[in-house]
């Protein structure tokens, strides 16, 4: 009979120390097997990496002041390979000879990216080719660990378990570091994620930089400030022709869709101007007009206002605040704009979303896990226009990166649901029409029976100038005096157009004998970039994320004056009608129009993005319509003088509170 000791006490951590090698063996191999399987994510192997190389810093430069705490990624395209390198703290040799193995952490928590002890044995074990470099004043090592996945999947024991063995190759990168750790993985073998390197289809190191920024730690989250963090990184793309790109110096901070799309407008400051104008006793719809026609709304949120949106428990909200919840929204006027800004600003292939609608849940300053869809119960569109970010101090994913624990998951999406909310609800006041920037292209207008007669003319007469040995830049305008007449403003208008200053302006016809000037079109032609706004090169340009496509619009009215004054004239003796022009050119400004008319200045940075077509220097709205204006007195000034341009613009047609 079997004895029964009652009293017998032991830990089974040490008593599995006692069990047979072999057995213990399977049973960590088990272990780790099940940590690989929950690293999903192709982008995951670059975010353990970075993760553990920004803890490595931080932990080293938390005392020390004398360097500047800075991570490299060299992306080798060639080799199908990744190595982070930081000047960190390094491996102590104990550390060293153990950190691989599952579950062992050197990290403190709290203030740490990680500290389960997972990532480092998913880079071990969840790949084939590991080589891992560590010097600091106490310890320098570079080794090599092969075929740990082959291992980990072997079913028949016919592959040895790895070992770390002295590394034969070097690396420049970690050579010039005095202090610090290198990771490398080559990516060969079967059930490696990702496979080659070229699944990303980027090339380059600024098509690489929006991968890193927002789907891994180098992303940094600081919320509610969204500033970036005190570590810098260097990024190196060697492509599979050899060829490579670099880039320098660069802040850790997550791509905030506001600083990526031109004309986002902050809510709190159009609640600001508006209650201005009302300590006023003024319009506040009319102090939001610099606002109007913008891209998109954001905000930023502490707990308090974020959880003041949302319809929560008690439990939730504590929770929240347990875990310091804050939290980021942008909503954008059409889902073409993160088209325009994943294909042609990221450059990425076509197809990859990278940066889009929905809800992305953080932790610990980095981005955790796939955006997931935003779970609204009404107008549901909004979840692809609405990039929210909720962040989370101290929160753990499951195992790997795959998702945050069900109540965690369910208070982000509340919270989410609230901010869209109360973004979305300004979109007509603020923003474009949901439909596009095409919206004001492609709008129909009475077209009179003298505008069909030059249409037809256009295509039965077409004017083309074949040689292309004309119209090369002389970077000299051939008039040379300041306009004095009418005839002046339209010699000079032809000028800069022909010059290239205005683009996309095609002239029908002009008459005498009509009762307006004459007809034109707008338009935009491939290449689209030359008609993008950029304060430098092309300061009468349109924000890219305007131009979707190339368009021609249907002939419009156009007419010349040497001043305005002389057309407001003419609209009030009944000799023209403002509904029937849509474009005024002329040298002055005057001083008629401030009887029925408010200006939005083009020329003004802060209202640049309600310029819907290159050249257009200001838009005139009365309560029955608006007319586009080309002001050349002022175009000049701001090509010549931008800076005392930008100052007289503000002092004439800027807020007047």
């Amino acid at each position: 009979m079997a004895s029964v000791t009652e009293n017998l006490t032991w830990d089974p951590l040490e008593a599995a120390g006692t069990v047979d090698a072999n057995i213990l063996a399977s049973a960590k191999k088990r272990e780790i097997k099940n940590i690989l399987k929950s690293y999903v994510s192709n982008y995951d192997p670059l975010s353990e990496l970075i993760q553990n190389a920004m803890d490595a810093v931080e932990k080293r430069f938390s005392s020390e002041l004398s360097e500047c705490p800075k991570v490299k990624v060299v992306v080798n395209l060639q080799e199908n390979s990744i190595e982070v390198i930081d000047n960190g703290c390094g491996f102590e040799e104990s550390e060293f000879r153990s950190f691989l193995a599952p579950s062992i952490s050197f990290k403190s928590g709290g203030a740490t990216r990680g500290n389960k002890g997972v990532g480092v044995t998913y880079i071990a074990y969840g790949f084939n080719d590991l080589t891992i470099r560590t010097k600091n004043n106490f310890f320098t090592y570079e080794g090599v660990m092969r075929r740990g996945r082959e291992w980990i999947e072997d079913q028949a024991g016919t592959v040895a378990r790895p070992i770390i063995e002295p590394a034969k190759t070097s690396s420049s990168a970690f050579d010039a570091l005095e202090q610090g750790t290198s990771f490398k993985i080559s990516f060969s073998g079967k059930h490696v994620r990702p496979s080659n390197l070229s699944w990303y289809k980027a090339r380059t190191a600024s098509q690489w930089l929006y991968l890193l920024l927002i789907k891994t730690p180098l992303g940094s989250i600081n919320l509610p400030d969204c500033s970036p963090s005190n570590i810098h990184f260097d990024l190196d793309v060697i492509d599979e022709a050899g060829a490579l790109t670099s880039i320098t110096d660069e802040l850790t901070q997550y791509k905030f869709p506001h600083n990526e799309i031109k004309a986002s407008q902050q809510l709190r400051r159009i609640v600001a101007a508006q209650q201005k104008a009302l300590d006023a006793g003024k319009d506040p719809s009319k102090a939001i007009d610099k606002f109007r026609k913008s891209n998109g709304i954001y905000e930023t949120y502490t707990c308090d206002q974020a959880l003041s949106l949302a319809r929560l428990s008690e439990e939730e909200r504590s929770l929240a605040e347990s875990l310091n919840l804050t939290a980021y929204g942008y909503f954008v006027y059409s889902t073409e704009v993160w088209d325009q800004l994943n294909d042609k600003k990221a450059g990425l292939r076509k197809g990859l979303r990278i940066l889009r609608g929905g809800l992305q849940i953080a932790s610990n300053k980095m981005p955790q896990g796939e955006i997931i869809t935003i779970p609204l119960t009404k107008s549901i569109g909004h979840q692809n226009q609405s990039h929210v970010i909720v962040h989370f101090d101290g929160a753990e994913p499951d195992l790997g990166r795959k998702g945050f624990q069900p109540e965690l998951k369910e208070l982000a999406e509340k919270v989410a649901v609230g901010i869209v909310r109360q973004l979305s609800a300004r979109r007509e006041d603020i923003l474009k029409s949901d439909s596009g920037a095409q919206t004001d292209i492609d709008k129909e207008i009475k077209v009179h029976e003298w505008l069909k007669r030059q249409e037809q003319h256009e295509v039965d007469c077409p004017l083309v100038l074949k040689s292309d040995k004309f119209f090369l830049p002389t970077r000299k305008i051939s008039v040379m005096c300041v306009p004095q007449s009418e005839q002046d403003v339209i010699v000079l208008f032809n000028q800069l157009i022909a010059g290239g200053v205005i683009r996309g302006l095609k002239l029908l016809s002009t008459s005498q004998s009509s009762q307006y000037d004459g007809v034109f079109r707008f338009s935009a032609e491939d290449p689209l970039a030359d008609y993008s706004y950029d304060k430098e090169r092309n300061p009468l340009g349109v924000y890219e994320e305007q131009l979707t496509k190339t368009y021609r619009t249907q002939p419009k009215v156009l007419e010349y004056k040497f001043c305005l004054d002389g057309l407001i004239r003419e609209f009030e003796a009944g000799d023209k009608h403002e509904n029937d022009v849509d474009l005024a050119i002329f040298w002055d400004m005057g001083k008629e129009f401030e009887k029925e008319y408010s200006v939005i200045s083009y020329l003004d940075e802060e209202k640049t993005h309600h310029r819907t077509h290159h050249g257009l220097t200001h838009r005139l709205n009365s309560a029955n319509s608006h007319i586009e204006v080309i002001c050349l007195q002022e175009l000049f000034q701001l090509l010549n003088d931008p800076a005392a341009a930008q100052e007289m613009q503000e002092a004439l047609y800027g807020d007047d509170l």
